[in-house]
C-alpha cells in the first residue's frame, strides 16, 4: 500500500499520468466506463520476469528515409499514425494478433536499424524524464494506452520514473565491405527494463526467430548453443518477474514487434535519428498496444553523446468503433485515432566505457 500511494504521488506531481493496473482485453471491452476512470484516477499494479529476441536478417541494411523529418517529430505537438505503409492496418482490428501459440505477432520489418560507427561498443546511459502530453485530452485515455500501466512500452517501461545510470551495448559487424552497427538488443532491452522497474528481474532471452532461450544463470547463452543471440533483430519478447499489487510476485511474458524504422543523419553536426513503429502483446493480459518511438543522438567532445527519446501512444482502432457501436462508453467517439493519445519525452546523456567496466554494473 506504500509503494502504491508513493507512486500516485509522484505521478500527480511530475506529470498528472497515473499508472494504472493492467486488465485482459476481454475485461476491458466490459468495464470501458471504468477503465477511463480508472486511468485518470488509478495506480498501477505491478508485474515483470524474462527476455525473448527475434532477429531480422543482419544482410538487410535500414535505407528507409522517406524524406520524413525526423527531427521535427521530436519537437511537433502531435505525432500521427503512417496510415500510408503496408503494415499500417494491424492497429485496425482486435484479431489482427496470429491466434498460433508460437507467432502471435505481426510480421515484423526486415530493416533493422544501423548507427554511426562512433555509438561501436559499451556505453553508460542516463535517462530523465522532461513531460507527458495529451493531445487530445485526457479523457480517451484507456488502459490500452502504452505507457498507462508498468511495462506496457518496452522503450520506457515505467513512464515518469528517472532509473539510475545503466550500460548499453552496440556491436560493428563488417558485412559486404561496409562498417554496420547494431543496437544488442539481447543485452539492452533487460538492462533497459530492470533500470526503469528495480523490483523487477528478467529472467531470459532469445534471438533470431524465437531460437533457445538464454537464461540468466548463462544456460543457452553460447555461441554454440545460440549464435545468433546478438544479431540485429526487429523483433522480441521478454518474459520478467515483478511484484504485483495483491502481494507476491508474478511472471508475465511480453512480445513486441518493430514494424517499421527509419533513420536520417546529419553530418555537419554528428547527429544521429531513429524512428521504430512497434506492435507490443503483452501475453498474460491479452493486452495489443500501438507506439512510436523517436530518437535523436548527437555526438559531444570525448566520445560522449546526448540525446532525446520520444515515444507516442497510439489506441487500436477497435476501440472508437466499440464506441460508436455503444460497446463503449459512447462519449468519445469524434477523437482522431490516427493521431497519438499520449506523448512522453526524456533526455539521455551516454558516455563511453570499456567491457570490463560495463561488467562491473
Amino acid at each position: 500500500m506504500r509503494m502504491e500511494i508513493a507512486v500516485l504521488m509522484r505521478w500527480i506531481v511530475i506529470s498528472s499520468l497515473l499508472l494504472v493496473s493492467v486488465y485482459s482485453l476481454t475485461t476491458l471491452s466490459k468495464k470501458n466506463n471504468s477503465d477511463r476512470r480508472q486511468f485518470v484516477s488509478g495506480v498501477c499494479s505491478s508485474f515483470a520476469s524474462s527476455c525473448i529476441i527475434s532477429n531480422a536478417s543482419p544482410a538487410v541494411a535500414n535505407s528507409n528515409n522517406d524524406n520524413q523529418d525526423i527531427l521535427s517529430l521530436l519537437e511537433s505537438k502531435t505525432i500521427h499514425w503512417d496510415v500510408s505503409k503496408p503494415w499500417a492496418d494491424v492497429r485496425y482490428s482486435s484479431s489482427s494478433l496470429q491466434q498460433s501459440s508460437l507467432d502471435y505477432a505481426p510480421p515484423a520489418s526486415n530493416n533493422p536499424i544501423f548507427y554511426p560507427t562512433w555509438m561501436e561498443g559499451y556505453h553508460t546511459i542516463n535517462y530523465k524524464f522532461k513531460g507527458a502530453s495529451f493531445p487530445q485530452g485526457r479523457q480517451i485515455l484507456t488502459l490500452r494506452t502504452p505507457g498507462a500501466g508498468l511495462g506496457t512500452c518496452l522503450s520506457l517501461p515505467n513512464i515518469g520514473y528517472n532509473p539510475s545510470t545503466f550500460p548499453i551495448h552496440f556491436i560493428r559487424q563488417s558485412r559486404n565491405g561496409q562498417e554496420e552497427v547494431y543496437e544488442d538488443l539481447a543485452n539492452n532491452v533487460p538492462r533497459i527494463f530492470e533500470a526503469f522497474w528495480p523490483q523487477s528481474k528478467v529472467s531470459n532471452r532469445v534471438s533470431n526467430d524465437l531460437t533457445p532461450k538464454c537464461l540468466v544463470t548463462g544456460d543457452g547463452c553460447t555461441v554454440e548453443v545460440n549464435p545468433n543471440l546478438h544479431f540485429p533483430a526487429t523483433r522480441l519478447t521478454i518474459d520478467f518477474d515483478g511484484p504485483t499489487r495483491r502481494g507476491g510476485r508474478l511472471i508475465q511474458s511480453i512480445d513486441a514487434t518493430m514494424l517499421d524504422t527509419s533513420v536520417q543523419s546529419n553530418v555537419a553536426d554528428d547527429s544521429y535519428y531513429t524512428t521504430k513503429t512497434f506492435s507490443q502483446y503483452n501475453m498474460n493480459q491479452d493486452l495489443q498496444l500501438f507506439y512510436k518511438e523517436i530518437s535523436s543522438f548527437q555526438r559531444k567532445e570525448e566520445g560522449n553523446i546526448v540525446g532525446k527519446v520520444r515515444v507516442a501512444a497510439f489506441l487500436p482502432k477497435y476501440i472508437q468503433a466499440m464506441d460508436s457501436s455503444g460497446t463503449g462508453s459512447g462519449s468519445i467517439n469524434s477523437y482522431d485515432d490516427n493521431e497519438a493519445v499520449a506523448i512522453y519525452d526524456y533526455n539521455v546523456s551516454i558516455q563511453r566505457i570499456d567491457e570490463t567496466e560495463a561488467s562491473t554494473f
